[in-house]
């Protein structure tokens, strides 16, 4: 989780020098499209390790912005989206096999938006959930909320609007499923070498790389010249 801030901080301070030259944004709404990899940040029962685990499919959802500023960069933005968080479980056992697990969620992601920066949770309703090739049962996972932090930057701007590109890290605030100890889903494939709790429920800490065209529903205000201070 650490990485996944140093990195989004590493974004902003190299497009600092930017900020104050992009246009005033204003209400906005379209596609946006990304591609997401997961890890459990949680401490795995004996005989199980961590590792990082790719998403199948990427996420794809829509972007709406609310200025909350005529002159600065603030505002609300409102991400619906089809989104996957995946993690791995790999054997701590000589044979070091891997199981990769896709959770599939409707996601109702609302941020604050400052010259930038993103603060926000996302709210997760499970919608499909796999294990490799096999299906698990939805119900015995947790409608999920998670933190998240960003970071967005637009690379592309006209009078329809602007192609942005983000970076993401999330955290769930709680466990993936529902009673753990009953619906451990390694139990019968990975057998832990202690007693599972539900201190061992994972929580996927989760980085997301993707874009969003937003079309502009009002024109944008002409940007301001500056006069030149030796004329």
């Amino acid at each position: 989780m650490k990485k996944f801030l140093l990195l989004i901080f590493a974004l902003i301070i190299f497009s600092d020098s930017q900020t104050n030259a992009q246009v005033t944004k204003v209400l906005s709404i379209g596609p946006s499209i990304a591609y997401k990899a997961g890890v459990s940040a949680i401490n795995t029962p004996l005989g199980r390790k961590n590792g990082v685990s790719f998403n199948k499919i990427p996420d794809f959802g829509l972007s709406t912005y609310f200025p909350l500023s005529k002159t600065e960069n603030i505002g609300l933005q409102l991400d619906i989206a089809y989104s996957q968080y995946s993690y791995k479980m790999i054997s701590a056992h000589d044979s070091k096999k891997e199981y990769n697990f896709h959770h599939s969620y409707i996601a109702v992601n609302p941020n604050f938006y400052f010259k930038g920066m993103l603060f926000g949770f996302a709210a997760l309703i499970a919608s499909n959930s796999k294990n490799e090739n096999s299906d698990l049962k939805n119900n015995i996972l947790k409608t999920s909320f998670a933190l998240n932090l960003g970071y967005e930057y637009p690379i592309y701007v006209d009078d329809s609007g602007e192609l942005n590109i983000f970076i993401n890290g999330g955290y769930f605030l709680n466990g993936v499923y529902k009673n753990f100890v009953k619906n451990d889903p390694m139990k019968g494939i990975l057998p832990a070498d202690e007693k599972v709790t539900g201190i061992h429920n994972p929580r996927v800490a989760s980085l997301q790389l993707g874009f969003n065209f937003l079309f502009d529903l009002k024109k944008k205000p002409k940007a301001e010249i500056v006069d030149d201070l030796y004329e």
